[in-house]
């Protein structure tokens, strides 16, 4: 028997979410800031943070699709809306991150991998917000900080092997 979900228990989880995303805002801003001191560890724990974010999504539209009631398009909507916020953020972080590093002479040992990894995850907000029921919210400026953050990315990447620095 396949379990059903009130709107209570998905309301519940978009709290979680929205909180979720509150604690992302401030990571990223963290981790601006300390881009500029050679320090990785801050927008690691955002890109922490955007896991715990995604996990918690999964969860939601599983939820989404066996809830107990029809009348759930408040419910859909509001958390497309928050999925949008995220992914905003974590192109902007990454961007605004990446920006930073790519003016450095030289990278730590592993960046080129995380780099590739931050390409990938970008790869897969643009699919997301490629959706219908996100492209509405997809403004020309989310638009431009995509295509600006992985531009600024593969940049990053083409000369990383240069600029590594091993010790």
């Amino acid at each position: 028997m396949k379990r059903t979900y009130t709107r209570k228990e998905i309301q519940d989880l978009l709290g979680a979410l929205e909180g979720q995303a509150r604690e992302a805002m401030r990571l990223a801003k963290l981790a601006e800031d300390e881009a500029a001191k050679d320090s990785f560890q801050t927008y690691n724990e955002f890109r922490n943070k955007v896991g715990e974010f995604k996990a918690l999504c999964i969860l939601i539209e599983g939820r989404l699709r066996a809830v107990d009631t029809a009348r759930v398009d408040d419910l859909k909507e509001e958390y497309a809306r928050l999925d949008t916020l995220m992914l905003g953020l974590l192109i902007r972080a990454s961007m605004r991150f990446f920006f930073v590093l790519s003016a450095k002479t030289m990278l730590p040992l592993g960046a080129r991998e995380i780099f590739i990894s931050e390409l990938r995850s970008l790869h897969d907000a643009a699919e997301k917000l490629r959706r219908p029921e996100y492209a509405k919210a997809m403004g020309d400026k989310l638009k431009g900080d995509l295509e600006t953050a992985e531009m600024i990315l593969e940049e990053i990447i083409d000369k990383a092997p240069g600029l590594l620095q091993f010790g």
